[in-house]
């Protein structure tokens, strides 16, 4: 992504987390292009979800600018 703000790259870091448990679930030792399309929509949605969720927290602690 280009161009991305702060907050953008703090909810990314915080998706990380969130991406790394969903991959000790299915199994590190799986690549990618084993992966079912089960495993994939898993890691999407943790993905989507976690960055939602990030986003959100990120919001809610940010100053009002007026």
């Amino acid at each position: 992504m280009q161009g991305m703000t702060e907050e953008e790259h703090v909810a990314i870091a915080g998706v990380m987390k969130r991406l790394g448990a969903a991959m000790d679930e299915i199994g590190w030792d799986k690549r990618l292009c084993d992966l079912d399309a089960n495993e994939v929509t898993f890691l999407i949605g943790e993905v989507l979800e976690g960055y939602g969720a990030e986003m959100s927290r990120i919001a809610k602690s940010a100053e009002v600018p007026f």
